[in-house]
């Protein structure tokens, strides 16, 4: 699938949440994924939605669930050959923005990962996909310090094969 991106915010040992929640929430990461996102379509899980609460303001906000989901400013697939054939029809960036499934189901087509990588670890029961960095190029976009934390703003850049 063209233009599709992941999004997360992992710890040193890739995970993102417990009980439902993200490990790590800081205002330089939360930026980054507003300014990334902002425009293009993002997709989650029902878990993902339900944690947020809401669709997110300037992005198209699709939900792939077994579930029936009715709140404003969403579209709901339960199927993922009915998702993967909109998203076909859609132009620009298409984000997978959670929970664990999607980003492992989705970590096979998705052509960039913008990972902010936490020097720490914290206790999580959901995990980012392992993948194997040597297929893809690396760009350091930010690097910095939250509460004592060093943290990298990565784009990971699938090589051609």
């Amino acid at each position: 699938m063209k233009n599709l991106a992941m999004i997360a915010c992992v710890s040193r040992d890739g995970g993102l949440g417990k009980d439902n929640d993200l490990l790590w929430r800081f205002p330089e990461d939360q930026k980054f994924f507003r300014e990334t996102t902002m425009g293009a379509t993002i997709v989650m899980g029902s878990k993902t939605f339900d944690s947020i609460g809401r669709a997110l303001p300037g992005r198209e906000n699709i939900v792939l669930s077994r579930e029936e989901i009715t709140a404003d400013g969403i579209k709901v697939f339960h199927d993922r050959a009915d998702l993967d054939a909109y998203l076909e029809l859609l132009p620009g960036q298409k984000f997978i923005i959670g929970g664990a499934s999607l980003y492992k189901m989705y970590l096979p087509e998705a052509e960039v990962m913008y990972l902010t990588e936490m020097d720490a670890k914290k206790p999580a029961d959901v995990f980012f996909p392992e993948f194997d960095h040597i297929k893809y190029s690396t760009t350091i976009l930010q690097t910095g310090d939250t509460n004592g934390v060093n943290y990298r703003m990565i784009k990971y850049t699938r090589k051609e094969v």
